[in-house]
């Protein structure tokens, strides 16, 4: 589709003198306060309100506070060519005169839709986005066409003489036009014409007309090196002085200090709309925000039916090797801040089996001669660590502290002595053998230093007669092959002692100019390839592939705040984490997305917190409990069901619908309806008796934040009677029923976009 004919933009709209054209305009506002004023009339929009103009009515938009609009323009010459009956009719979409939401809604949401398709720009989007608009053309013949002998009607077609002349000043503005000529063309007297013009416009004719002429002289000023004189004659004005002194009233500055001031070194907008096309991520929260507020996701759904049979009997003896957990906090010492600690004891219900420190500074370790304050602080780490029953897992970033010794790595050794030390004068500390520590080396340049730290450390570990575990971190940058690649291998040869195990992180899109060249298949099989990548290596530099550690990782995150809140991931989690059974041994999550965004070097937005902030809990939270109940003999696996034993005549079973796209789909809410399964599950070979059924719901809607938040009207984070709603509602939809069962047991679910359902079965 020509987008010189049809556009849409989110737009920040600014003050728009009076002034008329061959569009149809639309605006909705999604926030922030707008006065629009058409044909005479003034209307003070608020968020959720929406206003049509028709082609050559004479409108003027007044900002006094920040807003964002929804701005949709379609061009007379595109309706001439399209739907010539549109422009051959006057239609009143106008929030204001018109409370009747219902018969508004589709409109709006057709304009979010379009919204959406244009910024997507895939293939298939100009045909999808022309879809849209005609159903939008058709929505306005059939709901808000008006009639000419309406009060509204009447309205028009008393304005459309005036129409002409505003449409003719801003055609002609740069021609010689007079009062007394302009008057002719109405049949009117110039003292007539002069006072009708007042009234209906708010300003003379001539006050107007140099309006209209300086704001097309501005953007030649601001735009082109033109001599000024030149500049003047060009947009209408009689010499230099006229367009001066009209200048100086206007702006407050003479013309070449208004060029010298604004013209370099930055750019100058030409338009009063400011079009957002970059930095989104604030704006299309806004418009989310506004699609969940209005429930535009609650139509009818489209829904694919599917029929699945499981036979109960047919128990595998094979259990599944799930991936350990472990939870990363970032500093040692920030496992004695309360709030920290009230997550972790919080967390011991999922089990979690590592506390992961990637920040192991030691920095509170001051002198050799005085360990009385070192001992104090690291003793009580010491003993919360074992209270929650969790083993030490400790990266020592070696870049990083040859930046922050500049190169001498002597000092940090002194304290890692110094904090042997305290381990072994600690009594509680029993199992020292379990902790693990891992030696990575971020920056090429330093992979000498590496060696020679990771052996002087197995020295003094061995010295201290301590049997703690060694390992490595997989660089980012030994990922992919090439000179890095090879060295980094070639160096774990030389180490002292080989590596118990070997950390990685997995990003499945880390450059996010390069998304569009992968496939569904390659994301979905991202993690697995990452680790098959791994062994290969180990495998073709003659070194044994050791234990593998996921430390740090991610699903599809998009590029912005917005998209990580809004885009709802369960299935995602839930699917990585099967893939990774028997592959990895043990996968890190982040406390929360509060803490892990204040450490150094965040930016994924935290989210795989399981907490937001406090004890409100992230979806990752309830999928983890999901993943707890795996744990028996399999019944049936597949990229989509996974069922388990436990016990005798108890099953597990979880349903969940993973989607590999680009997050800012997520707001898609057309496509997200489509993504909606409806979900047969016949149960086989059940011994018969009383069966007590539960059913956990993870999707939008129930255990998400982000939902429960707007749902209560986006209310202040800071309030601490916020923070105790969203702890008690951020929490799965649950059902529960007893029935009689004699052999077969049919459930019944939806499951949507990136959801997962839970089913505890259990005979009574």
């Amino acid at each position: 589709m020509n987008q010189t004919s049809v556009g849409i933009t989110l737009n920040s709209i600014k003050n728009i003198l009076p002034h008329t054209h061959s569009c149809l305009e639309c605006v909705l506002l999604l926030k922030g306060k707008l006065q629009v004023e058409i044909n005479g009339d003034i209307y003070h929009m608020s968020p959720d309100d929406i206003v049509l103009i028709n082609c050559r009515d004479i409108h003027s938009y007044s900002a006094q506070y920040n807003n964002l609009a929804i701005m949709l323009l379609i061009e007379e010459d595109f309706l001439k060519s399209e739907c010539e009956e549109v422009l051959n009719n006057t239609f009143q979409c106008n929030s204001i005169l018109q409370p009747d939401s219902d018969k508004l809604y589709d409109i709006k949401r057709l304009l979010t839709r379009m919204l959406l398709v244009h910024m997507k720009r895939e293939e298939g989007s100009d045909l999808e986005f022309r879809s849209l608009l005609f159903r939008f053309l058709v929505t306005l013949m059939q709901r808000f066409k008006i009639e000419n002998n309406s009060p509204h009607g009447k309205q028009r077609q008393s304005t459309a003489s005036l129409n002409h002349i505003v449409d003719y000043i801003h055609r002609n503005y740069a021609s010689t036009i007079t009062l007394a000529d302009t008057a002719k063309q109405l049949y009117l007297s110039p003292q007539y014409f002069s006072k009708y013009f007042k009234n209906k416009m708010g300003t003379s004719f001539l006050q107007y007309l140099n309006q209209v002429r300086l704001e097309h002289a501005v953007v030649s000023l601001l735009g082109t090196s033109q001599p000024i004189i030149k500049i003047a004659m060009d947009h209408g004005f009689a010499n230099a002085k006229a367009f001066s002194a009209s200048f100086q009233r206007q702006y407050g500055k003479s013309p070449g200090e208004y060029r010298k001031l604004y013209a370099a070194p930055k750019e100058k907008k030409t338009s009063s709309l400011e079009e957002i096309t970059s930095d989104l991520q604030d704006d299309l929260l806004e418009l989310v925000k506004y699609m969940k507020r209005h429930d535009m996701d609650h139509d009818i759904a489209l829904y694919s039916s599917g029929a699945i049979k499981l036979d109960m009997t047919k128990v595998s003896p094979i259990h599944l090797k799930k991936p350990k957990k472990m939870i990363y906090i970032g500093h040692m010492t920030d496992i004695l801040k309360a709030e920290l600690l009230e997550q972790l004891k919080e967390l011991q219900r999922l089990s979690f089996d590592f506390i992961y420190f990637e920040s192991f500074d030691l920095d509170d370790i001051r002198a050799e001669e005085d360990h009385f304050y070192s001992n104090y602080i690291y003793n009580q780490c010491i003993h919360q660590i074992c209270e929650l029953k969790l083993t030490p897992y400790v990266q020592i970033d070696v870049s990083r502290h040859f930046k922050r010794c500049q190169g001498d790595l002597n000092g940090y050794m002194k304290r890692l002595s110094c904090f042997a030390g305290i381990l072994r004068s600690n009594t509680s500390c029993q199992a020292m053998e379990q902790w693990k520590f891992e030696i990575a080396c971020k920056d090429p340049a330093h992979l000498k230093s590496f060696v020679d730290f990771y052996n002087s450390l197995w020295k003094l570990l061995k010295q201290e007669e301590f049997k703690v575990q060694m390992g490595i971190l997989i660089p980012d940058w030994a990922l992919t092959p090439g000179e890095g690649h090879s060295a980094f291998y070639e160096a774990l040869k030389t180490l002292i002692s080989p590596a118990c195990f070997a950390g990685f992180h997995a990003y499945p899109h880390p450059f996010p100019e390069q998304d569009h060249l992968r496939t569904k298949q390659q994301l979905e099989d991202f993690y697995v390839c990452r680790i098959k990548t791994i062994e290969t290596s180990f495998q073709a530099h003659g070194l044994p592939v050791p234990p593998l550690y996921i430390t740090r990782w991610n699903t599809l995150a998009g590029s912005s705040v917005a998209e990580a809140g809004a885009f709802f991931r369960s299935a995602l989690i839930f699917d990585t984490m099967m893939k990774l059974c028997g592959k990895v041994e043990a996968i890190g999550f982040p406390v929360s997305t509060y803490h892990i965004q204040e450490l150094e070097g965040s930016n994924d937005f935290g989210i795989l917190g399981l907490f937001l902030l406090k004890k409100i809990k992230r979806p990752v939270y309830f999928v983890l409990e999901a993943f707890n109940y795996v744990s028996g003999r399999l019944v049936f696996y597949n990229n989509n069901l996974v069922a388990a034993k436990e016990g005798e005549d108890e099953f597990h079973i979880v349903i969940y619908s993973p989607h590999y796209m680009n997050p800012l789909y997520s707001v898609d809410l057309y496509l997200i309806e489509h993504e909606i399964h409806q979900i047969t599950l016949s149960l086989q070979g059940l011994t018969p008796g009383t069966y007590r059924i539960k059913r956990f719901i993870f999707d939008q809607g129930s255990a998400g934040i982000f939902n429960r938040w707007s749902g209560a009207g986006l209310p202040d984070l800071n309030d601490p009677d916020v923070i105790e709603y969203l702890e008690r509602v951020v929490q799965p939809d649950f059902y529960f029923l007893e029935q009689k069962i004699d052999g077969e047991c049919s459930l019944h679910t939806s499951l949507t976009f990136n959801g997962l359902v839970l089913y505890i079965v259990k005979k009574q």
